[in-house]
């Protein structure tokens, strides 16, 4: 078998043809976020005259962001009652441009508010319950908050809420704060708390939960802490008089418990 040699002033040829080791890259155009808030709103077998109640808590909204342009992403998940194709009817009249995310399953709240995160399409996402328990002044300051440079900001309930949870919930609510600060070492302990507020990076922490169920708020807050330049702001809130409870059933406590552990496996 015989070979064949390149000669010399080929190969010269050759590399004489070939590109620079250096290569100049154009930088990639930046990313430009439409300023402005999306308030994402998960909802589940809405009671009483709900379509009304939002109607106003989204122009208190309005009113009280001032020039901020408003989004309002409404998802539906998976109601078997009080939420039909006339609920949707009134409120695509009454609030210009809403967004409602129609889910015919219930996949749980976690699932939820994912599905309306994806149709954001501002600098800060805000999500809240369906009424608002908070109050609206509690939106504003999560908003500002992102402002001044948080990426994560959590609504954060004190002593005084837990003194308005029926028994079995005050004592639910207190493990789960404890076990958050000392099994996950979570940056804010308090991780329940129906109000988040987030930037871009925050959006993308969240898009990467995989809890469907009550914990994905804990599941989010672990991420973001375990991000160290991440910026992790609170806000104290307060329950808005006339707020209800709900009871957790048996079985439900059950699949969170195993919600929890995949945290702390850190799935």
């Amino acid at each position: 078998m015989s070979y064949t040699v390149t000669s010399l002033p080929i190969v010269q040829q050759v590399v004489q043809q070939a590109p620079p080791a250096t290569v100049i890259i154009k930088p990639a155009e930046p990313v430009v976020l439409t300023p402005g808030l999306d308030l994402i709103l998960p909802c589940w077998n809405p009671s009483g005259q709900w379509v009304e109640s939002l109607i106003q808590h989204y122009h208190e909204v309005v009113d009280i962001m001032g020039a901020v342009p408003i989004q309002l992403i409404l998802v539906n998940d998976g109601s078997l009652k009080n939420f039909t194709s006339k609920h949707i009817s009134w409120l695509e009249a009454a609030i210009p441009g809403i967004i409602i995310v129609d889910n015919k399953i219930n996949r749980g709240k976690g699932f939820a508010v994912r599905e309306g995160v994806k149709r954001s399409q501002h600098a800060f996402q805000v999500y809240t319950d369906l009424d608002f328990p908070f109050g609206i002044p509690a939106v504003k300051s999560v908003y500002e908050a992102l402002q001044k440079g948080a990426d994560v900001v959590a609504g954060e309930r004190g002593d005084a809420y837990l003194r308005e949870l029926p028994r079995k919930r005050r004592i639910i609510t207190r493990i789960n704060r404890a076990m958050n600060k000392f099994i996950l070492g979570m940056k804010v302990s308090d991780a329940q708390a129906g109000l988040k507020g987030f930037n871009m990076m925050g959006r993308d922490i969240l898009l990467g939960t995989t809890i469907d169920g009550f914990l994905y708020d804990s599941q989010f807050m672990y991420k973001a802490g375990k991000r160290n330049r991440l910026k992790i702001g609170t806000v104290p809130v307060f329950c808005r008089p006339g707020i209800t409870f709900s009871a957790f059933r048996f079985k439900l406590l059950l699949k969170e418990l195993k919600n929890y552990l995949q945290i702390i496996k850190g799935a």
